[in-house]
């Protein structure tokens, strides 16, 4: 079946479309790209505020060992526990709701006594464990193994303790951390986050984890927390609205500011506040997505607002993605396929912006749509397809030249295509020496008379290729058909040096080709061409109107050489007084008597071509073309 070039050229470009979005759909089963995917998430943060309101969520205060703290009390691995003791007892008389520990007391140090009296006194302190593998073999990160343990606080803090919770803070393999395990496996039990285990002490929850840990979400106080691998959630940062790109602080207040009351304990009642060092060169901050640091103890603030206003994170399914990568990889094909360059690029960017504008509202729901794969899918194919344009186009110009070649001359097929490459396709021409041939069939009328059609016109092709062949092999254009007729010309639209010549043994060699061709083919209608040959000045170049153009010359030197034709009996080559005076040096001819013509009030000079001299000079002439 021979299925035309447009829907050939769309039905493979659609099948291109079909396989950059089937090797990207691929690429993200396998996360053949997962840092960029991860990356690519982070735009949500940089360039959207999550918050629903303008105000920060202040039921998170943190008291920070900040570098004030260091200064007055040293360093911190100095210290005595007591001040940590006074430090409950300040915000146990504020009321604090939950008092949390970014803190690990894992040694014996001064003051633990009074620590431990405080803890057990305030009733509502939860202190930090932390995953501490022990494994020497290669696991994931985010992976426990038979092996793994957990750093635990002393004996007398844990039994004085309201809750404990794993503190570890797990960034991704580019060193950004997006998301906190809310559980992690502890012998045959489950380790809550610090962060979830402050928040269900914050709403009075009788146990942290309710209900076994499922693979997709975990039911807590009314909520459903979203999970993504290894039990972890995403945090969804704050992000403030005066300044895109940095995290809205805490309420933060340094630790001796609270010791010496110098901070209104009204900022701490009734809220969660985290104790945890934030001085520079402690070494306890982490990169976020929003391109910032903060400390751990902002990481688990943030971690518990996301918790408490509900305002979870989480991914679309994989099969969403997957629809979306081959939807807009066929809707981008289609766009590049049937538009202009310019309204396709346009309709791109407009799928591009409306991608990102979905993207962001679901967003703003908690709903992270995949930021990698769907607009590479439309990067890929509008790069893909207008490759695969740029190579159906070449083949398109190669087949119209081709196609095109069958009806006029390839050398006009050449000078169409040049002219209309450099925009100056138009009427007219210009005065160039030509030499025009005519061949016509003798008594064509009396031999259609004696055959049907069909018939008559396979005898006349078969006749005409002989002619058609020596054309070519001889440098010259076919330049138009005339039923039984035939014309070529020499030296237009190319130069061709020696195109008298040519003209000559192009007409000689046509008549012996006819005559061998009647030879071989019995059944062959023995057609007789007459052919006449001028030189002379014409005018050459595009005729007839805007809409339609055909390459052509004129002038009295193509009314002589078709004259001559007409007159020239069949098997003969006649040719003009200027062709003779060009070529009577490597010719046999003899002159004709004048000839009187129509169109003609004077006689005009003809001679009659016998025998070409030198055949070695036409085969010179034909290397130079």
């Amino acid at each position: 079946m021979n299925i035309p070039f447009r829907e050939k050229h769309i039905a493979v470009g659609l099948i291109i479309a079909t396989v950059i979005g089937i090797v990207l759909c691929l690429a993200f089963a396998f996360d053949l790209f997962y840092t960029y995917q991860q990356r690519s998430t982070d735009f949500y943060f940089q360039a959207a505020n999550l918050q629903q309101s303008s105000e920060p969520h202040e039921n998170v205060v943190i008291v920070s060992i900040d570098d004030k703290s260091l200064a007055e009390l040293g360093h911190i691995q100095s210290w005595s526990r007591s001040h940590y003791a006074r430090l409950i007892d300040v915000l146990a008389e504020a009321k604090t709701r939950v008092i949390v520990f970014d803190l690990l007391f894992a040694e014996p140090a001064s003051g633990d006594e009074e620590l431990a009296t405080a803890i057990e006194n305030a009733g509502n302190v939860v202190l930090p464990v932390i995953y501490k593998p022990t494994s020497t073999e290669f696991t994931s990160p985010r992976q426990l193994t038979p092996d793994d343990s957990f750093v635990e606080p002393l004996g007398i803090f844990q039994k004085a303790a309201a809750a404990r919770g794993h503190a570890n803070v797990n960034p991704d393999n580019d060193g950004i951390v997006r998301r906190l395990s809310v559980a992690l496996h502890n012998d045959d039990d489950y380790e809550p986050a610090l962060a979830l285990a402050a928040v269900a002490q914050y709403l009075r929850r009788p146990q942290v984890i309710e209900t076994p840990v499922g693979d997709k979400e975990l039911p807590f106080a009314s909520r459903s927390i979203p999970l993504v691998d290894n039990n972890e959630m995403l945090i969804n940062y704050m992000v403030s609205p005066q300044d895109i790109g940095s995290i809205v602080n805490f309420p933060i207040v340094s630790l001796v500011d609270v010791l010496h009351g110098n901070a209104a304990l009204s900022l701490f009642r009734d809220k969660i506040v985290i104790i945890g060092a934030t001085a520079s060169g402690l070494g306890d901050t982490f990169w976020t997505p929003m391109g910032s640091m903060i400390s751990g103890a902002e990481v688990h603030a943030s971690a518990m607002h996301t918790i408490l206003t509900d305002n979870f994170l989480k991914t679309a399914p994989s099969v969403i993605t997957i629809a979306l990568i081959l939807l807009l990889a066929l809707l981008c094909g289609i766009a590049v396929l049937y538009l202009r360059v310019l309204i396709a690029s346009l309709a791109v960017i407009f799928l591009c912006f409306a991608y990102f504008l979905i993207a962001f509202f679901l967003f703003d729901n908690g709903i992270l749509l995949n930021m990698l794969y769907p607009p590479l899918s439309i990067i890929a194919t509008f790069a893909g397809l207008n490759l695969h344009n740029l190579v159906m186009e070449r083949a398109e110009k190669r087949k119209i030249t081709e196609t095109f070649g069958r009806y006029i001359s390839p050398p006009v097929v050449a000078e169409i295509m040049t002219t209309l490459k450099e925009g100056r396709l138009e009427l007219g021409g210009k005065e160039h020496e030509v030499t025009v041939a005519f061949a016509d069939v003798r008594a064509f009328t009396s031999i259609s008379e004696k055959m049907p059609p069909a018939e008559l016109v396979a005898q006349l092709n078969s006749n005409l290729t002989a002619v058609i062949e020596a054309v070519l092999k001889f440098g010259g254009m076919i330049n138009k058909f005339g039923g039984d007729s035939v014309m070529a010309i020499w030296n237009a639209p190319l130069d061709c040096k020696g195109h008298p010549f040519l003209a000559i043994k192009a007409a000689m060699s046509a008549q012996s080709g006819i005559r061998k061709l009647k030879g071989k083919e019995k059944n062959l209608v023995g057609m007789k061409f007459g052919i006449g040959i001028n030189t002379g000045e014409v005018l050459a170049g595009n005729l007839g109107s805007e809409d339609r153009l055909e390459y052509s010359v004129v002038g009295d030197t193509v009314n002589i050489a078709a004259r001559l034709a007409d007159a020239t009996p069949g098997g003969k080559v006649w040719i003009g007084a200027n062709t003779y005076e060009l070529v009577k040096d490597d010719i046999i001819a003899k002159p004709l008597s004048p000839l009187t013509v129509k169109g003609k009030r004077e006689q005009i000079q003809a001679y009659e071509v016998l025998d070409i001299k030198n055949d070695e000079t036409v085969n010179e002439n034909v290397e130079q073309r």
